[in-house]
């Protein structure tokens, strides 16, 4: 009994997109004319997917910082960047969790922060807060490294699964 309950939860992350934090995601595609995200300079909106409309609406530190003191590599950020996000749903159900991704130019998730579990109701909007306290192990982010991308996806139900990508820019260093 345990062994297909572990076969259905494989079957069911893999069926919902799970991602893992080494597992490159492509490169945003922003439309013909990328659109800035209002309040965040240097951050571009890119490709989405899904009916929940995802907003990046705040970062601490804001995007294009430097964050020092990470030692050699991304670990020693952990915990240090913060991202609020407001989903606006067209349909309702329950969430998994989001997850946030920050990749480098090698496009290795360097960074990676997830939410608990919600639930998205139509036409409400939403904040979720997401600390990217997770760091890639693979010694692909050793610092300096350069962040260029952001990723959000809401692990749910088709009615409110989505995922959003930006590109911006961090500099972890030493």
């Amino acid at each position: 009994m345990r062994r297909s309950a572990a076969v259905i939860f494989a079957f069911f992350l893999v069926g919902c997109g799970g991602e893992s934090p080494t597992r490159p995601l492509p490169s945003p595609s922003p439309s013909p004319s990328p659109t800035p995200t209002p309040g965040l300079p240097g951050v571009t909106v890119g490709a989405s997917k899904g009916p929940t409309a995802i907003t990046l609406v705040a970062a601490d530190p804001p995007p294009g910082s430097t964050v020092f003191g990470c030692g050699g590599g991304a670990s020693g950020c952990a915990g240090r960047i913060r991202m609020t996000f407001r989903l606006t749903p067209t349909g309702s159900g329950p969430v998994l969790w989001c997850v946030a991704f920050l990749h480098a130019d090698n496009m290795t998730a360097c960074l990676q922060g997830r939410t608990a579990g919600l639930t998205l109701r139509a036409g409400e909007a939403q904040t979720v807060e997401v600390v990217l306290d997770t760091a890639d192990a693979s010694g692909r982010c050793a610092t300096p490294v350069e962040i260029t991308h952001l990723a959000l996806t809401v692990e749910g139900v088709v009615e409110v699964g989505s995922s959003q990508e930006w590109a911006l820019g961090y500099r972890l260093a030493q």
